[in-house]
């Protein structure tokens, strides 16, 4: 069973999260809660729990800052609860490797499919983690095989997001993008592409940017900040955090291994 989180301030909305959601259904414990962003960081430290379902506006300490500040110490995976007006910072917990994030309110059906995607990013990285001892072409090799499982598709729409992605990488895109691309709603992109690779876009463009970093870093010569740039993103210490979410090492780490 999955162990949980919840960070809200909103005490109708925490309740409601723990009182409402069949958890057991969902494989998910609920191990804890709290009121804002310091009580989280430190119950997390204290609880070690899988996922973290946190608000992203909190006194005391924000969910940005709790996110950025628990990223430099254990691999937590986080799902995001986010107003219209604050997607910018949800924005950038997804740089921070926040598997998704919930629009409020949020239907049952939204939840169940970010906690699935949680669900699986905690195993992805076990399985990562798992290899951290080992070669760097065994690790890159993991990667691969875990990219193959969703270019399985036949699809048409899922074959031309996977080339959009695989183009576009080193922009700044999102399934908002990807679904003006393609000339379909969001919503749908969202549910085809879960239905079709059982991951959600944004952990697959994850993944992928992580796979081509992989690759650059093999080189000797390159820079850290110069790998950062060429997958998409423009804060090295973001794209550090979410290489050792993924990859159980530092780019740096993963550099030096032959």
């Amino acid at each position: 069973m999955f162990r949980a989180l919840i960070v809200e301030d909103e005490v109708m909305t925490r309740q409601g999260l723990i009182m409402t959601t069949p958890w057991q259904d969902y494989d998910v414990e609920i191990i804890g809660e709290a009121s804002n962003g310091k009580e989280g960081y430190d119950l997390a430290l204290k609880l070690q729990p899988d996922i973290i379902i946190t608000d992203i506006k909190m006194p005391l300490m924000d969910g940005l800052e709790m996110i950025e500040a628990l990223s430099d110490k254990e691999n937590f995976v986080f799902i995001i609860l986010s107003a219209f007006s604050e997607f910018q910072y949800a924005k950038k917990a997804l740089q921070l490797g926040a598997v998704d994030y919930l629009l409020k309110p949020f239907t049952d059906s939204d939840l169940e499919e970010a906690i699935d995607s949680a669900k699986k990013q905690v195993e992805t990285m076990k399985i990562l983690k798992e290899q951290s001892k080992v070669s760097r072409a065994d690790l890159i090799s993991t990667v691969n095989r875990y990219l193959s499982k969703s270019d399985r598709s036949k699809h048409e729409n899922i074959q031309k997001v996977l080339s959009f992605i695989h183009d576009n990488y080193s922009d700044d895109i999102s399934v908002t993008t990807a679904s003006d691309y393609l000339q379909v709603s969001e919503s749908y992109l969202n549910r085809l592409f879960r239905q079709e690779t059982s991951y959600s876009f944004h952990e697959y463009l994850t993944v992928y940017r992580m796979k081509v970093a992989c690759d650059l870093l093999t080189d000797p010569s390159i820079k850290i900040y110069e790998v950062a740039n060429a997958v998409g993103y423009k804060d090295q210490r973001y794209f550090s955090i979410v290489f050792k979410k993924y990859l159980g090492m530092t780019p740096n780490h993963f550099k030096e291994q032959h």
